[in-house]
């Protein structure tokens, strides 16, 4: 569309000694619906997110409910709606009332049997204590450098985003040669800024692993040490890819995959910003709005900016899907794989130049709709089978639980809050008619007003079947008719003949946001 992909696989134990399964959960930032099983792009490969969805059921009309990192993390892995904790930026969790007095899931599986293991990027406030063991700390990196501190590539435009993770989209084999002036030494070469150390690369086959590359190498270490051992209690393992976010750097195999001249930029209209109101409801400098604008500045064309960036966001994709396959050619050759449940998310999704914004952190179909699949063995008639009723990522802790057979409360005290979601497991077993005890609609938020965590102050958008309605903090309203608008072009707020369509929308939002 914990920006992020999310992935759990489910392991039903065959040991004697435990009736509970085993748990393995990864988690794809960044990562909207450019994916083959998703058609979100016509040229992506993802070969691997593809094997998992031909053995699972895919969820097409997935959502994020917070489309940036922190919040969304925070939400759907404590199982609480932001609207609940009153959590909608980038506040420390482990400091917020409710989620810190309710159980993240990495503490609620310790505290109901299982060994819990955990790597790379999941909450962007890390508390390894609420894990058994935790791999590698997530790294953004590696950036240019000049001596002193972190600056933009020499080959980014000048009119491009500073930003050391924003302002960077560009191969590893663009080595930068940051020149030397009179404050600074220069320095040739990438630089690991959070080890403080130069990066290396020669080429594609001589260089330093990055940071998904060493996630998923411990998630498979760990997977083949588990296998060796006789341990008699069930394992959850959370495993984190920070590709596709920002900034966009991969090794040169994974650009040259997707060569310019023939690679297909996103469908855009033109002017489609015309009947939005995005822009207008916020009150305080944003300066993620403005990417777009620069890329813009930066190329004669914009298309050629877009195709540019569009390379380098789909280069990481391919490299990240490179990392899930390791996993799972891991989980695929232990004891475990005939016993393995797969779910496949990420933490939102991105636009890329659609309604001309360059990012995310938005209400409109780009950055909330997510991948997701489940792959469940045990559920013979579940391989391949596509489930179309709207869900979200705070589902996943209900459903996570479901499969662990858990009735425990995720509460600390009673200053925490029961889990907002529901079990998707229903739709597995009946996608056509599932004992689905859930909304009919996915609901996603946005921050309003900066200096308020009320939630009426906040932005909201409600995703059913059929349409998306969006309600901003302002009172302006977008209405879009996915049966014949699939892009969102068309602002059908006011429309007479949606007016109750309209209506009946906004009392499902008024009614969700009660809960």
């Amino acid at each position: 569309m914990f920006c992020t992909v999310f992935l759990v696989s489910f392991l039903l134990n065959g040991y004697a000694q435990s009736k509970n399964p085993n748990i393995l959960l990864i988690v794809v930032d960044d990562l909207k619906d450019y994916t083959g099983f998703l058609g979100g792009h016509p040229q992506v490969k993802t070969p691997n997110m593809d094997a998992l969805a031909e053995e699972g059921t895919v969820f097409t009309n997935a959502h994020t409910n917070t489309p940036i990192c922190a919040p969304s993390r925070a939400s759907f892995l404590t199982g609480i709606y932001p609207h609940v904790s009153h959590n909608f930026w980038f506040d420390d969790w482990t400091t917020n009332n409710v989620l810190s007095n309710s159980k993240s899931i990495g503490q609620f599986m310790g505290d109901n049997g299982y060994k819990t293991y955990a790597t790379g990027k999941l909450m962007h406030h890390r508390v390894e204590s609420e894990w058994n063991e935790y791999g590698i700390e997530n790294d953004f990196g590696p950036y240019a450098f000049n001596g002193k501190k972190v600056v933009q590539h020499p080959l980014m435009p000048k009119e491009y985003s500073t930003d050391k993770n924003d302002g960077l989209f560009m191969s590893l084999a663009k080595v930068p040669n940051v020149k030397a002036t009179d404050k600074t030494p220069g320095y040739n070469g990438w630089y690991d800024a959070k080890n403080r150390k130069a990066f290396k690369y020669i080429n594609d086959d001589d260089r330093d692993l990055m940071n998904d590359e060493l996630s998923a190498n411990w998630a498979v270490e760990k997977l083949k040490g588990l296998d060796k051992s006789d341990a008699d209690k069930p394992f959850f393992m959370a495993v984190g890819f920070v590709r596709p976010h920002t900034p966009l750097v991969a090794p040169q195999k994974y650009f040259d995959m997707y060569p310019l001249e023939t690679l297909k930029i996103p469908v855009i209209k033109k002017n489609d910003n015309d009947d939005t109101y995005y822009r207008s409801t916020f009150k305080w400098a944003m300066p993620w709005t403005q990417h777009y604008q620069e890329l813009k500045a930066s190329y004669n064309d914009i298309d050629d900016g877009l195709r540019k960036y569009l390379q380098a966001y789909l280069a990481c994709v391919s490299f990240t899907d490179d990392q899930i396959g390791k996993v799972l050619k891991s989980l695929k050759e232990s004891r475990f794989d005939k016993n393995t449940v797969v779910i496949l998310v990420s933490d939102h999704g991105y636009n890329i130049g659609e309604k001309d914004f360059l990012y995310k952190n938005n209400l409109w179909e780009e950055s909330t709709r997510i991948p997701m699949i489940i792959r469940d063995p045990s559920s013979k008639g579940s391989k391949g089978q596509r489930v179309n009723h709207p869900v979200s990522l705070i589902d996943l802790y209900p459903t996570i639980a479901d499969f662990a057979n858990i009735k425990a409360s995720n509460t600390k005290n009673e200053l925490g809050k029961p889990l907002s979601g529901f079990s998707l497991k229903p739709f597995l077993e009946n996608p056509k008619n599932p004992q689905w005890k859930g909304p009919n609609i996915a609901l996603t938020v946005v921050r309003g007003n900066p200096k308020s965590s009320d939630p009426k102050e906040q932005s909201y958008s409600v995703r059913s079947e059929k349409y998306r309605y969006i309600l901003y903090v302002n009172g302006k309203e977008e209405l879009y008719d996915h049966t014949k608008d699939g892009y969102e072009w068309t602002n059908l707020a006011m429309d007479k003949k949606y007016k109750k369509i309209k209506q009946n929308l906004k009392v499902q939002l008024k009614e969700l946001l009660l809960k």
